[in-house]
């Protein structure tokens, strides 16, 4: 199972790191591997690079979309899609500084079907993996 990090990237910082999104995930990397007594100084560097998200709306949003899918569920702010015959077991959880997207399959629902933005970009950091989501689903 893979988990995936999907992060909204404000657009002065989508514009300097679109042609090389290596920069961007070393980034975001050292961010994430920072400890809880590093974290309160990096509080700047995750305002120039991030978007909030709303959370809310995202979520009523996937919901809206994907309730009439025999495969999905939504249950304490979760997503699921659980199709035996893809094979697919994908959770997506939104929060306001990104999302997580755990998943067993190449193409998940949730991510090819539903998450289409400019600026979103998806960070596997366990096995070094990053793509500007709208490459990947092009």
């Amino acid at each position: 199972m893979r988990t995936f990090y999907i992060f909204k990237i404000n657009r002065e910082m989508t514009i300097l790191t679109k042609d090389v999104p290596y920069n961007l995930f070393r980034m975001i990397e050292n961010l994430y591997y920072l400890d809880s007594i590093q974290s309160s100084m990096s509080m700047q560097v995750f305002q120039d690079i991030f978007t909030i998200l709303d959370k809310e709306y995202l979520d009523k949003r996937i919901n809206n979309l994907f309730k009439s899918n025999r495969y999905y569920h939504y249950q304490d702010g979760n997503h699921y899609i659980v199709n035996k015959y893809k094979p697919e077991n994908t959770l997506l959880k939104v929060y306001k500084t990104h999302i997580i997207l755990k998943t067993d399959c190449l193409n998940p629902t949730l991510l090819v079907n539903y998450l289409m933005s400019d600026n979103l970009f998806v960070c596997d950091f366990k096995n070094k993996d990053y793509f500007w989501l709208n490459e990947f689903v092009r």
